[in-house]
């Protein structure tokens, strides 16, 4: 079986591909997706068919880029497609129906409430297999199969030699650390970079993956893209992770053992077009995977504390079939 996967750079591409070995075990696997660095270095070596990069809600791009789908579904003999959004999923889904190929979508995680703008749409699509990545969100039409949160669980670390003024002080050293805010097209996210600034010690070793955000007169090594790969080192390598609430930042903590200390972006401060990053950051904060912070709130106090905790993941979850 040939199974062709779609989603978008970001949050929305780390989510498919974390899930594709239990959705996709033993296929042939096409991914479509757009050419950024992190599609680039994520899927190195596999199949890929590229669409263009473009603005959310971008109705003649969905039309446009429904030629590329359709060709990938004839040149490699589609079986099934399975989508994890944005609105690339739309152009992947029109040709499917019209061919009968089947067609799955799973929300992004992200949607820990109500359901994306694409999500929206597909519910009153007819012929299409809809999901949700939380138990307690299922619906009629919307079914519970495996979520990218599936297996992660935090633990200690253990205590740090005692060292400091007196005997049996501990103290947490922050020598390196991750600042990354994502993609996020044009919303920039400079409170958190302005409050990492604050909380980090002036000596910490600190790759700032900035996205579109207005570094202006901040003395930092800003980096707008790092390659997947990169970026998965450098956070494994770290004492502690800063960013926003996306599903892609918090998940790629996860996976390197790291518990991030998040902000969730603001629709009042221009940082996003709604606000839920608030509820991934609640849901993961009830979970104890992430330390939630306002984004000009965040203290040395909370890096401290984000340090003393790892994060594990099972490596026997089991493959799923939607």
């Amino acid at each position: 079986m040939t199974t062709m996967l779609v989603a978008i750079s970001g949050g929305h591409l780390a989510q498919l591909h974390m899930l594709a070995p239990r959705i996709a075990a033993g296929d042939d696997v096409v991914w479509m997706t757009d050419d950024t660095a992190q599609s680039r270095s994520l899927l190195d070596g596999q199949t890929v068919v590229h669409v263009p990069t473009r603005p959310p809600r971008d109705t003649i791009g969905v039309l446009r880029d429904t030629r590329i789908a359709t060709r990938a579904l004839s040149d490699h003999g589609v079986d099934r497609v399975v989508s994890s959004g944005a609105q690339i999923a739309l152009s992947a889904l029109i040709p499917a129906l019209l061919r009968r190929v089947p067609f799955s979508y799973v929300e992004s995680a992200t949607r820990v409430t109500d359901l994306s703008t694409t999500g929206k749409l597909i519910d009153r699509i007819p012929n299409v297999r809809r999901y949700v990545q939380y138990p307690n969100r299922t619906s009629e039409r919307w079914g519970y199969a495996l979520s990218v949160f599936d297996g992660f669980q935090v633990e200690a670390v253990p205590d740090a030699p005692a060292t400091g003024a007196g005997a049996g002080t501990v103290t947490t050293s922050i020598g390196r650390a991750v600042v990354t805010v994502g993609g996020n097209g044009e919303y920039g996210f400079r409170r958190l970079i302005e409050s990492a600034v604050r909380a980090l010690p002036a000596d910490a070793e600190v790759l700032w993956q900035t996205g579109s955000t207005d570094v202006t007169g901040l003395a930092i090594d800003a980096k707008p893209t790092v390659p997947s790969a990169v970026l998965s080192a450098e956070l494994e390598r770290a004492d502690v992770v800063i960013g926003h609430a996306g599903t892609g930042t918090a998940l790629a903590a996860l996976s390197a053992g790291r518990v991030p200390v998040l902000a969730a972006r603001s629709v009042g401060h221009g940082e996003h077009v709604d606000a839920h990053q608030d509820d991934l950051a609640a849901f993961l904060a009830e979970r104890g995977l992430a330390i939630v912070r306002p984004a000009d709130e965040i203290t040395a106090a909370d890096l401290e504390e984000a340090s003393r905790w790892r994060v594990t993941r099972r490596d026997d979850l089991e493959p799923v079939s939607i």
